[in-house]
């Protein structure tokens, strides 16, 4: 089951409140494999489950989309966005990907941490529909800049 579409609704809608003040965004990914101890997104990792009862229940954090097979919430301090797959998702839940802009000297990166329990080859799909739809939402944010190439 792909869901491109779906990520993508609430993606677009984003779009609008993420703030950057430089001209390129470039995406850092990180392995959907999370060793434990790991960050996410500045928060302890743990299992998708936990990290959502967490992050929905903390100061600052607002929900910013709700759908059939995701919930995702963001930091109004940090800009990071926390994604929730639900069980229509499918053989990728439960699933969680975070994805936090920092900036990289004179540009603004894009981390993301995606941690899925899931079923081997739909966690491997649903974190390459997460990494497209950066792709989208850099290339929005550099025509929005002006800007025609990212950073090599």
């Amino acid at each position: 089951m792909r869901t491109t579409n779906h990520i993508g609704a609430y993606i677009m809608a984003q779009l609008g409140s993420l703030t950057v003040s430089l001209a390129v965004l470039t995406t850092l990914a990180n392995s959907a494999a999370l060793a434990a101890g790991t960050e996410f997104c500045g928060r302890a990792s743990g299992e998708p489950s936990a990290l959502q009862a967490d992050i929905s229940k903390a100061a600052g954090i607002k929900e910013i989309y709700r759908g059939a097979e995701y919930v995702a919430y963001q930091d109004e301090a940090t800009q990071a966005v926390f994604t929730f797959s639900q069980e229509a998702v499918g053989p990728a839940h439960p699933a969680a990907v975070c994805r936090k802009p920092v900036r990289d000297g004179e540009f603004m990166t894009l981390q993301m941490v995606v941690v899925c329990k899931g079923a081997v080859d739909a966690c491997q799909r649903l974190e390459s529909d997460f990494k497209l739809l950066n792709a989208k939402m850099e290339a929005a944010i550099r025509n929005e800049a002006g800007q025609n190439a990212a950073p090599k």
